[in-house]
């Protein structure tokens, strides 16, 4: 088989390999010296520690890296190495994709308990057009030229922006004119969360980001004390937010924020291990100027009970959503009371759509000790109302139980201006077609406010 392709012309045979899969493509470079030749532009070039190779991780990469030829361009480069691998070899690589081969995406997997810092031939790479950096990456101090003037998505993924005196992370930010997208995690409890500029207050600041990603590991997490964080981004139309709540957001502006997402959670004495937090509890966190902040979103989702939790705490701060149109709720805990739903709907009215998914609030079957399983918070939604909601959409948890059909009627009965009921069911793989008739039946006799409200059900 190698004979016969080597005795293709040139032409066809890069036409043939730059169809390769990126861990063929290295190996390729390593077991034959004629196609390492023949490579002038390599689409995807990964390096995986995982993978099997019949020498060491770091002799396999060497000898890849040695067959290219001096005019050999690589469009992704991705390496994931062993950890404890030498960081000078690591950078070596590094220096070479960066400096001769006008790589457009980077893609880091660093592995190690003491960290591990990026040369700063990557602050500078006029070509990169995505970076992923992760995981035990260090970032300290920037070169005084940093400039990414093509780069548009940066993922972050447990990177330490750990220097107390100049402001790394915004430094970073700044250098990346052209970015849009930005997401981060931080590495342990006892660290810097990644979009803090040191350990006790977290500046997200750019006049151009227009979406931003934050995502906390939630593990049990004792934060600094005290914290603060400020997001200074007029322009950013996109938020994805996943975090501890801190002692406070002492700047947010989102005067250009369209959608958010929301995964909050409280801390109690600057602690969170899982629980939620009780009316009597002593509250570090304070959501305030960030609940406020949203103002202006037209398009919202709350993506846990922790996130309901929060708004009920500091429901006195929830403003006037003028532009709020559509509104998702995600409630993995049946049992979670929605109490800071009236105060939500109250100052949203000019909503439209309202999305529950993951199930409704009601008492689980094994749970019910009298006949009506629905949650009597729910009975007094009287905000319903006067709520313009037009498209409601429900998961159904647990096959239809009289809890989750009752809590259906209570908004079928109570919103004038409802026009769609879209209902879909999780657990449709086990109901038998005289359980999906039953379901059907029974949501199609359920009472509503709106005579122009249709049903619709969907067992997919």
């Amino acid at each position: 088989m190698d004979r016969i392709i080597s005795d293709l012309p040139d032409e066809i045979i890069r036409l043939i390999v730059s169809f390769l899969a990126a861990k063929d493509a290295a190996s390729l470079l390593v077991t034959s010296r004629l196609f390492g030749t023949l490579y002038t532009i390599i689409p995807d070039l990964e390096f995986d520690c995982k993978a099997k190779f019949q020498r060491t991780f770091t002799d396999f990469v060497s000898e890849a890296m040695a067959r290219l030829e001096t005019t050999t361009c690589i469009r992704r480069f991705s390496l994931n190495p062993e950890s404890g691998l030498d960081p000078d070899r690591i950078n070596n690589w590094l220096r070479d994709v960066l400096k001769h081969r006008g790589v457009m995406v980077l893609e880091m997997g660093i592995y190690g308990e003491n960290g591990y810092t990026l040369p700063l031939e990557i602050f500078t790479c006029k070509t990169l057009n995505k970076l992923k950096l992760g995981r035990e990456i260090v970032i300290s101090v920037l070169p005084q030229n940093a400039l990414l003037p093509s780069l548009e998505t940066l993922v972050f993924d447990s990177v330490r922006f750990c220097n107390p005196v100049d402001c790394a992370f915004k430094a970073f930010l700044s250098a990346c004119i052209g970015i849009l997208f930005y997401k981060s995690y931080p590495l342990a409890k006892q660290w810097s969360p990644i979009y803090l500029c040191n350990l006790s207050h977290g500046i997200v600041s750019s006049q151009s980001l227009q979406r931003l990603t934050i995502g906390r590991e939630l593990v049990d997490f004792e934060g600094p004390n005290p914290q603060y964080i400020s997001f200074d981004t007029p322009s950013l139309a996109y938020l994805d937010y996943c975090d501890y709540v801190p002692d406070g957001y002492t700047t947010v502006n989102f005067e250009s924020l369209v959608e958010a997402k929301l995964n909050l959670h409280l801390m109690v004495n600057r602690r969170w291990d899982g629980r939620f937090a009780n009316d009597g509890d002593v509250l570090s966190s304070n959501a305030t100027n960030l609940i406020q902040g949203i103002r202006n979103v037209q398009i919202l989702e709350l993506s846990s009970p922790y996130t309901f939790e929060t708004l009920y705490f500091f429901h006195d701060a929830i403003p006037v959503f003028e532009k709020l149109h559509h509104l998702t709720m995600i409630n993995y805990n049946m049992g979670f009371c929605w109490r800071f739903l009236p105060y939500l709907l109250n100052k949203a009215p000019n909503l439209k759509t309202l999305v529950i998914k993951r199930g409704v609030h009601c008492l689980e079957p094994d749970d019910a000790e009298e006949p009506d399983y629905v949650y009597g918070c729910v009975l007094g939604y009287s905000c319903l109302l006067s709520c313009p909601l037009e498209v409601l959409e429900i998961t159904l948890l647990d096959d239809g139980t009289i809890g989750e059909l009752q809590q259906v009627e209570h908004f079928l009965r109570k919103l004038p201006c409802l026009e769609v009921l879209r209902v879909h069911s999780l657990s449709w793989k086990r109901l038998s077609d005289e359980e999906k008739l039953r379901i059907t039946m029974d949501l199609q006799m359920l009472r509503r406010a709106s005579s122009k409200c249709k049903i619709q059900i969907s067992f997919t």
